[in-house]
């Protein structure tokens, strides 16, 4: 397979040995289930030799948790065979069943021009738990069928099965330990958030997505946690945000664990009400969480395997915690990175971070005044947009090409037929979100990408007359690849873009940057002199190792890896698995990463804690 840089792939790579599927062939689902029989008595008979004869060489194998307590994408059958011959003896995966009914039972699927497989979800057991997974297997021209791409992910640990649904809690006084006596559920429920007879099992820094989904999770699988936050209210990391700000994913693919949004949510949710859904959300799933507290101190003891966290809440005297774990979920972008310029301190305006923005009338009367905002991303474009109906002549600038799609259109498209009304059930559509290797969801999303294009003609035509860079990403693969591996890069376009088409807000190039400020103004390094009152840095973030070094300090973050990006395998970096510090971890993304990983990263910590996981 040819590779231009990492991770850019081209599909499919099987030159003549490949032929069109026959629609004369089997029935999908007897193709599948014998593939299915051959794979599992190869597994249980463990003689991974005899891979060759129903994988290609050049095959894909996604594992979360299946094989080995990690997040891996092995490639190539040489790869394939000796990552399930590492790990066969332990993992021991059995019993597989295909899907029978629904959306993912077997059938043909045709991904691109020229590749055809037929693809199935099933499900299968391991020596410690349960899964599911999918197969997406070829025909070859000689007839055989083979495994192309392979998924499989750890869904539940036996004998430490989620506290839901058919095991979810009885809730009367008659099955409180001890009986009435020692206090009904609200007397409990009061001790038990305050944490003065017991530790928290894990202590999770930050109370947004990341935080209340993964301690959700934790806690359903029987786990005691404590989150803390620096803010007032739960949802304040959102309600604290710009006044226009809403999510840029529709209501369907945003769903929290174990309580999706009514059918009556509005699809795009303001910044506001999302802050109010996380404050019940706590309340609902009987989530502990201080709000208004702060790290002080943490140390972490190798030879015990525990912290020592020393936290300070609201003036109360600081308190002393021992967690086995700790987690950070403080959003999957670090500290904000805020450049400096010659001249800045002789600017007579004002100069902020897109983090600091609030709202442009808090500028006071904006009407007529010079806003320059630095950055084309999601924020400078909302920003610009805010200053915009306040008033302000707006210019933004630009200094590389940035990828564009309409919530209206574009946005859609990408979720279609998975995350949308009259979908799959949620669990089930993010298996397959998943199933597939990050440089093959890259190669897939090219074709993707034009589509969308063609949907967003009109708008991208608009954009590019009126001096806007317009950028599709590596190999022309959209806006997935931008936010796994930069978490910027785009826009999700919510109003701002017709603005520019119509000139109502000025896009200047910017390619070398700003050479300085003037009293009045910003220069450009070409020499252009740009008169300004207010400039807001949309510069982006840095990695979220920064914001652990800020918290925690130099000791725990130097032994942490980069966060974010993809590893030479193509999985994202010490996200929501072994971050390089043990009994430490990053967790964060959008909603629908959070609530996908939140399982993940829990059945880890969970498998260490009942001895089964010996990282």
């Amino acid at each position: 397979m040819l590779t231009e840089r990492p991770h850019t792939i081209h599909l499919p790579k099987f030159g003549k040995a490949v032929a069109p599927i026959e629609r004369s062939a089997p029935n999908p689902r007897t193709v599948a289930q014998e593939w299915i029989s051959k794979l599992e008595s190869i597994l249980t008979s463990k003689d991974v030799s005899r891979l060759g004869s129903i994988m290609y060489d050049d095959c894909w194998w996604r594992d979360m948790l299946g094989f080995e307590w990690d997040l891996r994408t092995i490639h190539g059958l040489d790869k394939v065979k000796d990552y399930i011959g590492n790990n066969i003896e332990a993992a021991q995966l059995h019993n597989f069943k295909l899907c029978q009914t629904g959306k993912f039972a077997p059938g043909f699927a045709k991904p691109i021009e020229g590749l055809e497989w037929i693809e199935s979800m099933f499900e299968f057991e391991t020596k410690t738990g349960r899964g599911s997974g999918m197969l997406r297997i070829v025909q070859g021209a000689d007839g055989i069928w083979k495994g192309y791409m392979i998924y499989t992910v750890l869904k539940e640990l036996k004998g430490f099965e989620e506290q839901a649904a058919y095991r979810r809690p009885h809730g009367g006084n008659n099955s409180l330990l001890g009986g009435a006596i020692k206090g009904n559920w609200l007397d409990r429920r009061q001790r038990q958030l305050e944490f003065l007879h017991e530790e928290p099992q894990v202590l999770i820094i930050g109370a947004g997505q990341a935080g209340l989904n993964t301690a959700a999770r934790l806690q359903a699988l029987g786990m005691s946690c404590l989150l803390v936050d620096k803010n007032t209210r739960i949802g304040d990391n959102w309600r604290h945000r710009y006044r226009t700000l809403v999510t840029h994913d529709p209501v369907q693919y945003t769903h929290m664990a174990y309580l999706p949004f009514p059918s009556s949510w509005p699809l795009f949710t303001p910044k506001d009400k999302i802050g109010d859904w996380f404050e019940a959300y706590a309340s609902l799933l009987e989530l502990n969480v201080w709000m208004n507290t702060r790290v002080q101190i943490a140390e972490y003891n190798d030879k015990t395997g525990d912290w020592l966290v020393s936290v300070e809440r609201g003036g109360e005297p600081t308190r002393r915690l021992k967690p086995r774990h700790v987690i950070m979920c403080t959003g999957h972008s670090g500290e904000p990175k805020i450049p400096s310029f010659p001249g800045q301190a002789s600017f007579k305006g004002s100069i902020y971070h897109g983090s600091q923005h609030q709202d442009a009338s808090l500028s006071g009367d904006v009407t007529s005044k010079k806003v320059i905002v630095v950055g084309t991303g999601n924020s400078g474009h909302d920003i610009a947009q805010n200053f915009h109906e306040n008033g302000a002549n707006v210019t933004m600038l630009q200094r590389g090409g940035t990828y564009v799609i309409s919530a209206k259109t574009g946005l859609f498209m990408l979720h279609e037929g998975l995350y949308d009304e009259g979908g799959p059930p949620t669990e089930d559509a993010d298996v397959y979100g998943q199933s597939l290797p990050i440089p093959v969801q890259f190669a897939l999303n090219v074709g993707g990408t034009k589509r969308i294009a063609d949907a967003d003609r009109e708008n991208i035509e608009g954009l590019q007359k009126a001096g806007f860079k317009f950028d599709f990403g590596d190999d022309g693969s959209g806006i997935y690849r931008k936010y796994v591996t930069r978490g910027g890069g785009y826009y999700i376009d919510v109003g701002c873009s017709q603005l520019i088409i119509d000139g109502k807000i000025k896009v200047q190039q910017c390619p070398g940057g700003i050479q300085g400020f003037e009293p009045d103004a910003l220069v450009l390094a070409d020499g252009t002199r740009l008169a300004a009152d207010i400039v807001v840095l949309a510069t982006g973030y840095d990695n979220m190792v920064t914001s652990a070094r800020k918290i925690l300090g130099d000791k725990v973050a130097d032994r942490c890896k980069d966060v974010w990006d993809l590893d030479e395998e193509g999985e994202v970096n010490a996200m929501w698995r072994p971050s390089g510090h043990p009994h430490f971890w990053f967790m964060g993304g959008s909603l629908a990463l959070c609530r996908t990983y939140s399982r993940i990263l829990a059945l880890q910590i969970k498998a260490m804690e009942e001895g089964l996981n010996k990282l």
